[in-house]
């Protein structure tokens, strides 16, 4: 048994737990939440006017729509047969929101409808996102999000145990099983999209523009194949195929891999170390597995958590928390101070990060915001599984251990620098493999893993991926998996870009090759893809001051070395509660060594405070910062510095430019300070 007795030993556990829980009647990993972007004043001050202009009530169709409290649209449902067979009686609302074109003059285009990810996240609860996306677009076309049935304003699946677990457990998973009983597999994405096409009649609309993020690439390729004739133009961002993916998802080890490689390869502060990330990641791993260590870090909002390093642990940092480049910038430095130093500080933060970045607003949160039964229900009707779904689940967990023994045997490295065993013990909503080990069986009417129908044909019409190159959710193979699916589709890949391109797009590249793709059918010129800035990988993890390579000075500098160490670490510490902001959604937070930060973002314009914050332990930081979210991310940190030395200090830095450098002024111990460094 060896090394591998603990995993062993729990998949004994998993067994014997599933045979238990089984009803008495007979993946993929879901998307972690967003930080939500923040809106340009530009974009408030629209969605401001255009509520304002809004009357009661818009007849679309055969549908009269009321006004939305919180939003410049129109609001409404229409009845839907819950079984489309008629085996099962009932009827869902499906609801969705209408933003309709500014410009009243001329005739209105054909709309756009987003599609929102997860599954179990609705789209119109991601409307500020959607609107700021395709604003220079609404003048003429509307904006329409429909809620998948079983999210949002679509009656959510209200699976109350599942809801309350941070991630799916098979207590939950089972009871939301036999509570939902015969129609477990009736919120399926097939359902899904026919719904979307109902609502199209039902408000006169012929034909769209389709985006969708994530899982919504999924559904709207289910739904380029279920309705081809209704699409216009079709945008997928951070694609996985709806046909012919693997259940093992053989993409994100090879993706998570390159990815890390791609980071430090240009980045200025690594890709002249020694060796290679890889190299002293899978070290690291190998550590952790003969000795993990434990200890409480800081999780990001502002809490002191308990938190283990253990190749599982480590396996879930590298693959499920795609959405941050915090990973990338900290994980080759904190690797090498827990390597060569012993201190496990910076590591055991990341991961207690993780963790609290990837529940929020998922798992634990209300159904309408968040439907963890909906994910359960789409994940086991339609995704790809290592056991047969239409097996009773007492048979399947026989065919899942064959399945691991086959992978085992033939490609026993698909996750490496861990085992498949490793990849399959962290939580079950990314790891996937025992997802849907005791979900109901479904009925033939609805065969697993068909979401689209043997032999459909796919839509004619144009169709853009975008695809993130640092993305290992949906990596850039499994976009041009998707892409492969149509006649007229090509596929754009975002240089030192994550998960999801064009929604929230801070470097206004990707949003404005959809843009132009709705307008023109042609993404047209996409050379900024090319031009992305790199992650400002952290050099190193030290205790002091005097371990940092100094700022370098500038002409009329009088500072001493000592001193330029000073102002590189008050950098790296405004740098620090920048890179928080991407993991933290509290509005608050504490410094790796000590003392805390705070902020508040009105528009795309976040404010920090910094209050004795402490990246190493001889310098506190206080002061404020500014930071624009978008291109080119001006940021401007006023400070003051006390500890190892006293003084005054303006950084400022460009956060979204390529190769970009900071400017430190001020003084330290009287000396006057005029210094650059590569940007925190």
């Amino acid at each position: 048994m060896g090394k591998y007795m603990g995993w062993a030993l729990r998949l004994v556990a998993i067994e014997a737990l599933a045979i238990l829980l089984l009803p008495n009647a007979s993946a993929r990993a879901v998307d972690p939440p967003k930080k939500p972007a923040p809106m340009s004043q530009v974009t408030l001050d629209a969605w401001d006017a255009a509520a304002r202009q809004l009357a009661p009530t818009l007849r679309m169709g055969s549908v009269t729509l009321q006004k939305c409290p919180n939003a410049p649209a129109y609001c409404g449902s229409i009845p839907r047969a819950l079984d489309p067979t008629g085996e099962v009686s009932g009827t869902i609302n499906i609801g969705f929101e209408v933003f309709p074109h500014s410009d009243q003059s001329l005739p209105p285009l054909e709309p756009i409808v987003a599609q929102e990810g997860g599954p179990g996240y609705p789209s119109t609860g991601s409307a500020t996102g959607y609107y700021a996306l395709f604003l220079p677009l609404l003048d003429r076309r509307d904006l329409l999000l429909v809620d998948e049935r079983g999210t949002g304003m679509s009656q959510p699946i209200e699976c109350q145990l599942l809801q309350m677990e941070p991630n799916p457990q098979f207590p939950g998973i089972t009871a939301c099983g036999a509570l939902l009983g015969n129609t477990s597999d009736l919120y399926g994405t097939g359902q899904g999209t026919d719904d979307m096409d109902a609502v199209l009649d039902a408000l006169g609309v012929s034909v769209i523009n389709l985006y969708g993020d994530s899982y919504g690439t999924f559904f709207s390729q289910a739904f380029a194949g279920r309705h081809p004739e209704r699409l216009r133009s079709l945008i997928l961002d951070s694609a996985y195929p709806v046909i012919g993916e693997s259940p093992w998802y053989p993409e994100a080890g090879i993706t998570a891999r390159n990815a890390f490689a791609y980071a430090c390869a240009r980045s200025k502060t690594c890709h002249q170390l020694p060796g290679n990330t890889l190299a002293r990641i899978t070290k690291l791993v190998e550590a952790v597995r003969a000795n993990p260590f434990s200890g409480f870090a800081p999780n990001g909002n502002g809490k002191q958590v308990y938190t283990t390093a253990d190749p599982v642990s480590l396996a879930y940092l590298v693959f499920a928390n795609a959405t941050t480049s915090v990973v990338y910038r900290e994980l080759d430095a904190a690797t090498r101070a827990y390597l060569e130093t012993g201190e496990g500080g910076p590591l055991l933060r990341l991961l207690a990060e993780s963790y609290a970045a990837s529940r929020t607003g998922g798992p634990g949160s209300a159904p309408p915001s968040y439907s963890a039964g909906e994910f359960m229900a789409v994940s086991c009707s339609d995704y790809s599984q290592l056991y047969d779904m239409t097996s009773p689940p007492s048979a399947r967990i026989p065919q899942r251990n064959a399945s691991f023994a086959e992978e085992q045997a033939k490609y026993s490295g698909t996750f490496a620098p861990f085992t498949i065993f490793e990849f399959a013990a962290f939580p079950l909503d990314s790891s996937v493999f025992d997802l849907c080990l005791t979900w109901p069986s479904p009925s033939p009417a609805y065969p697993p893993g068909q979401p689209v129908p043997r032999g459909a044909v796919f839509t004619s019409a144009p169709v853009l991926v975008l695809s993130g190159d640092l993305d290992s959710l949906t990596p850039a193979a499994q976009g041009a998996k998707a892409a492969a699916l149509f006649p007229h589709a090509q596929q754009v890949i975002i240089e030192n870009s994550f998960h999801v391109t064009a929604s929230g797009d801070e470097d206004k590249c990707a949003s404005a090759i959809a843009v132009r793709f709705v307008r023109d059918l042609d993404p047209g010129d996409t050379s900024c893809a090319k031009h992305i800035a790199e992650v400002h990988l952290v050099p190193a993890f030290v205790k002091s001051a005097a371990q940092l390579a100094p700022a370098t000075a500038a002409a009329g500098n009088q500072a001493t070395k000592q001193d330029l160490q000073v102002a590189a670490a008050a950098a790296f510490t405004a740098g620090d509660a920048l890179a928080r902001w991407w993991v933290n959604l509290s509005g608050s937070g504490v410094g790796l060594r000590g003392g805390k930060f705070s902020y508040n973002s009105p528009s795309d314009l976040t404010f920090f405070t910094l209050d004795g914050m402490k990246w190493v332990e001889d310098v506190a930081v206080s002061g404020t910062m500014h930071w624009a979210y978008t291109y080119p991310g001006n940021a401007v940190a006023t400070v003051t510095v006390s500890g190892a030395e006293t003084g005054s200090l303006t950084i400022a830095w460009q956060s979204r430019v390529s190769g970009a450098a900071a400017t430190i002024t001020g003084s330290i111990g009287g000396r006057k300070i005029v210094a650059t460094m590569y940007a925190p």
